[in-house]
């Protein structure tokens, strides 16, 4: 099984591969009318065997509160899952470009919205602090992509990660810039942002 044969079937053009993970690479690929698409392939050395399966799973249930890209299809035989193709750029990179105060505060409105959405469903999506490399920014907005390590069985910590990830962690450069363009500390930006009910 390959993704030659996914996209043969699906009557897929491959364009290009955008990103490449341990366990798996993403490909930019076209329909017949020019539409793009994104496709998450199974690597041959990986071991992850029930990738495309737990991708497609925890995808379509954060789909549910309209979070991440749209799941299109999957196909675990084949080790691939279809999804929407998310133009924008990683995170990082967005927040070390000049952007400014109100930016920010709507990017970061928009993403702890997401992140509650996803505890309220029970899903944990472990992989949303670091280096932001699991958040895409798209027109000033966020995109959560990559919920293959997601879980719905585990305690959710979406909320808290990003707090941690984004406001409080001391020796982060990330949580440095946050701070600095949002004029805000540590505490008043998780009032804002993520209030304790």
């Amino acid at each position: 099984m390959s993704l030659e044969e996914f996209l043969l079937k699906k009557n897929l053009a491959l364009v290009e591969k955008v990103a490449k993970g341990w366990s798996s690479y993403i490909f930019l690929v076209k329909d017949s009318s020019g539409k793009k698409f994104a496709v998450k392939a199974l690597r041959e050395k990986s071991n992850r065997r029930s990738m495309a399966m737990r991708e497609a799973e925890n995808l379509a249930l954060a789909n549910r509160v309209n979070v991440g890209p749209e799941l299109v299809d999957a196909d675990p035989a084949h080790g691939c899952v279809l999804m929407e193709f998310v133009e924008g750029e990683r995170f990082s990179d967005w927040l070390s470009s000049p952007i400014g105060e109100k930016e920010l505060h709507v990017f970061l409105r928009g993403l702890f919205s997401q992140a509650k959405r996803l505890d309220s469903i029970g899903l944990d999506h472990g992989q949303l602090a670091g280096k932001g490399r699991n958040i895409l920014v798209r027109d000033g907005l966020p995109v959560i992509i990559d919920f293959e390590k997601a879980s719905a069985r585990r305690k959710v910590h979406n909320v808290s990660s990003l707090e941690s990830y984004l406001f409080r962690n001391p020796g982060s450069g990330t949580a440095l810039r946050v701070r600095t363009i949002m004029h805000m500390d540590a505490h008043r930006l998780c009032q804002e942002f993520a209030p304790k009910k």
